[in-house]
């Protein structure tokens, strides 16, 4: 084989169950790879630790999952777990030449276990690194020996001709646009960034097929990217600089290509999530794509990502009749002034007044409170408890706030600080998250113990209305598909 693509295990190592089967940007290189003449195939970390579907269980506790960090620590430390021993016996049953990690920031002492055990298996196999965190810190990454190649930035033209060049046996990387390696003479070197692909139709479905031991009925939903890049510039998020400040969308008709081709290959379909940064940000292309669904009659229940500010009553209307079941909401803060400061550019009183439209409509809403921002005061947290009782929805998603690279709030930190963050203990939903400036540890745990406690409410009241079968399979996954 000639690269092997992996997703390291996260999720599964906190104890939670796993409902997605694969990274949507892997299957896109892989599928890129594979029509580049490159024997590829994808490995899913989670999916070989947990083989537990997300509707079996209670799997929407935020709170359990913020636990789960200890067990992760634990297992990412221990070198000899059963975990790493089953990912690295499928790696040395599919002799890649090259094994390609995807990697983001919380991820970080995961994709270095994995690269570690790869070279101790075999020091012959490239490791490739790529993704948000060797973007914006390829310098630091390319600290550790292990690690060969960075890729920087969109992967399908950088990996297909490092993978071109490998395969000569002398390989020149500084053929390679987007890469930082190092030289005969061990010096770090980074080519120049390539340009973006212009039309992303040009690009082939995602391979979802080449997922190793996947079986799809227990995996029953699948996720779709309809762009890459996001108008909007919140100040905690990197996309909008990953994508160098643009976006690029792929024609509906292609999008639609893809819906029919999953619910021909996939019988047990039971949804499909679009997880582009932003899905609802145009209204003309948002219009045009429902009035499409409800034209052709594809009766495939789709939920996606959505800001209060695109969504009106009759938006909402029309994208519950081409049977959207599910939004993922923003709403991150209660306070105006905290609003303001990460350029949400949104107020609480439009969201108050567009989450009763959206539960009116008849359609889910997960909405994602974001706690402990580093100037959010006790008075501003006190806001975001209020509004989580005013607002309607149907699931809050808890976050505690961490600092990633490729973002204003990252950049305006201290570099000791920056050093200093240990991504053992820090991590999606993690207890240890704590960048505050203006709240003690304790504070930040108790404003946290309360919004857990308003969440749990929301979920148990939303449980009772809708009834067990529907809260399961269409508010559990919603919300678990986002943790990552």
């Amino acid at each position: 084989m000639d690269i092997l693509l992996l997703d390291p295990p996260y999720t599964s190592l906190k104890g939670m169950p796993v409902n997605r089967a694969y990274n949507i940007g892997l299957t896109s290189l892989a599928a890129y790879l594979r029509r580049e003449g490159f024997e590829t195939a994808i490995l899913t970390g989670d999916m070989v630790v947990s083989r537990q579907s997300a509707d079996t269980i209670l799997s929407g506790n935020v709170k359990k999952y913020a636990s789960g960090q200890l067990n992760y620590e634990m297992i990412v430390k221990d070198k000899y777990h059963p975990v790493w021993k089953k990912i690295i016996d499928i790696v040395r049953e599919a002799k890649p030449k090259a094994v390609g990690i995807s990697y983001i920031t919380p991820l970080k002492y995961s994709v270095e276990r994995i690269a570690g055990l790869v070279k101790e298996m075999d020091a012959d196999v490239k490791v490739i690194v790529g993704s948000f965190h060797p973007t914006f810190c390829a310098e630091e990454v390319m600290r550790n020996k292990d690690i060969d190649y960075v890729i920087r930035g969109e992967g399908e033209i950088p990996l297909s001709l490092l993978m071109r060049e490998l395969k000569t046996g002398q390989p020149k990387p500084g053929n390679v646009p987007g890469l930082t390696f190092r030289d005969k003479e061990g010096q770090l070197r980074s080519t120049p960034n390539g340009d973006l692909i212009t039309n992303l139709d040009d690009l082939p479905f995602p391979a979802r097929d080449l997922v190793i031991n996947c079986d799809y009925k227990l995996y029953p939903g699948h996720m779709i990217i309809t762009a890459r890049g996001c108008p909007y510039t919140c100040s905690f998020c990197s996309d909008r600089r990953l994508w160098k400040g643009k976006v690029r969308r792929r024609s509906i008709e292609n999008v639609l290509q893809e819906f029919l081709l999953l619910k021909e290959n996939y019988p047990k379909l039971d949804y499909v999530d679009i997880v582009d940064g932003t899905f609802t940000y145009d209204k003309d292309y948002l219009t045009s794509f429902c009035n499409e669904m409800i034209k052709r009659k594809l009766d495939v229940p789709w939920r996606c990502t959505a800001r209060y500010d695109n969504l009106d009553k009759n938006l909402l209307d029309l994208m519950r009749r081409a049977n959207c079941t599910g939004l993922y909401l923003g709403l991150e803060s209660g306070s105006n002034r905290i609003l303001k400061l990460v350029e949400k550019r949104i107020a609480t009183e439009e969201i108050i007044k567009v989450s009763e439209l959206v539960h009116k409509s008849g359609i889910i809403s997960a909405t994602a409170i974001l706690l402990g921002l580093p100037d959010e005061n006790k008075d501003d947290a006190d806001q975001t408890l209020n509004l989580m009782k005013k607002i309607k929805t149907d699931i809050f998603d808890i976050n505690g706030y961490i600092p990633l690279p490729g973002t204003s709030l990252y950049d305006s930190m201290d570099e000791v600080d920056r050093q200093n963050i240990d991504w053992y203990k820090v991590g999606y939903k993690s207890f240890d998250n704590y960048f505050s400036k203006l709240m003690t540890p304790g504070e930040m745990n108790d404003y946290r113990d309360a919004a857990y406690r308003i969440a749990r409410n929301t979920q148990i009241k939303t449980a009772i209305r809708l009834g067990p079968r529907m809260f399961f399979s269409k508010i559990i996954n919603k919300t678990k598909s986002r943790f990552r």
